[in-house]
């Protein structure tokens, strides 16, 4: 959802299908991370239907993809931050 700010769509619940699926945490390359049980999953901006006060509705999306996405999401955020990559940010 384009006309939604990023900060918007984080720390909500995510629901599919009226279940609840997970959390959001985090925007990265066009996808909602989200935190379920066991996994970080990725859902493209795109499956977003609406957002509500606490939570967010997601239309159908390619599971095997989101996993994917999830599991390159944790591997960048867990590495270590070194000189070189806080002098880029300047």
């Amino acid at each position: 959802m384009k006309d939604v700010p990023a900060m918007d769509l984080i720390c909500k619940y995510v629901l599919h299908d009226g279940e609840k699926v997970g959390e959001s945490l985090d925007i990265y390359e066009g996808y909602l991370i989200i935190k379920n049980d066991t996994n970080f999953v990725g859902v493209p901006l795109e499956a977003i239907s609406r957002v509500e006060d606490e939570n967010i509705i997601i239309s159908e999306y390619s599971e095997k993809e989101g996993i994917a996405i999830g599991k390159e999401w944790k591997e960048r955020k867990s590495r270590p931050v070194s000189l070189e990559d806080l002098a880029l940010e300047e």
